[in-house]
């Protein structure tokens, strides 16, 4: 089949089920549209090289954890509260605090963010992910041409797609970080042979915090790299993180209201 074995952008909206009206369906309708909207283009078979999950490894060995710092502007939640940040000044802080990887937004409508700033991210040599809401070859190809070494999945929104998509994201040289949001998504990343595997303390239908434990994702994955993320609002919730059997965390809205990133990057790892 082409476009590496993925199913058609219809079938994974008839799976997914959102509702238009929650702060995902939102964000998957409007990147439903753009995708409808964009030059097709090919995806490139590629070797995958794993230097985001090498650069995590590397820093969870030496320094106890790994922190992949995000870039994002706004939210569907919170609006454009970080729409004033300089985009080099913040990378730069990111990179002399430490940061293993870096996150960057590229979904344009309600997070403000660009496949531009993916590529431009490359200039700090930190491994990136981009980070979308993946739901057709488009996304894989925007993702793969922006040099980005890491994509996300989410299981909410792939479902039963996730091990198609995550499959061709390998093939694209890309890897795939499977995204859950509750223990009943397990099989999902499982199926997909996940590696990288994170789990959202925000529920994206309400944007709520809750409070996810590492243990039963350590059980079903004894070998992946954990990742927490969101809800992280402070150093020692970074700490406590790592405390709990996390590999990594993702980190964006507090280091984006940070008037130091870099210390407080600096206080997550002393």
């Amino acid at each position: 089949m082409r476009d590496f074995d993925l199913p058609e952008l219809e079938q994974v909206l008839a799976i997914a089920g959102l509702d238009g009206s929650t702060h995902l369906g939102r964000v998957v309708l409007s990147e439903a549209q753009r995708m409808k909207e964009t030059e097709p283009a090919a995806l490139e078979a590629r070797p995958c090289a794993g230097r985001f999950a090498a650069a995590l490894q590397d820093a969870k060995q030496r320094r106890g954890g790994a922190v992949i710092a995000e870039f994002k502007r706004a939210s569907p939640s919170l609006g454009a509260f970080a729409a004033d940040r300089d985009f080099d000044t913040q990378l730069r802080a990111y990179q002399a605090g430490g940061a293993a990887c870096v996150s960057v937004l590229a979904e344009p409508a309600l997070f403000q963010g660009s496949v531009e700033d993916v590529r431009a991210a490359a200039r700090y040599g930190m491994p990136r992910i981009y980070k979308g809401f993946v739901m057709g070859a488009a996304h894989l190809q925007e993702a793969q041409a922006s040099g980005a070494e890491a994509v996300l999945l989410i299981a909410r929104v792939l479902k039963g797609y996730t091990a198609q998509f995550a499959a061709a994201a390998r093939q694209a040289g890309l890897e795939p970080l499977i995204e859950l949001h509750d223990l009943g998504e397990i099989a999902f990343a499982r199926d997909a042979g996940a590696q990288l595997i994170g789990i959202n303390a925000r529920d994206l239908a309400s944007f709520a915090i809750g409070s996810p434990d590492a243990s039963p994702l350590r059980d079903a994955f004894p070998d992946a790299l954990l990742i927490r993320e969101s809800g992280l609002r402070e150093p020692q919730d970074i700490k406590d993180a790592f405390a709990q059997g996390f590999d990594a965390v993702l980190i964006g809205e507090a280091l984006m209201r940070s008037d130091n990133p870099r210390a407080f990057l600096e206080a997550a790892y002393a």
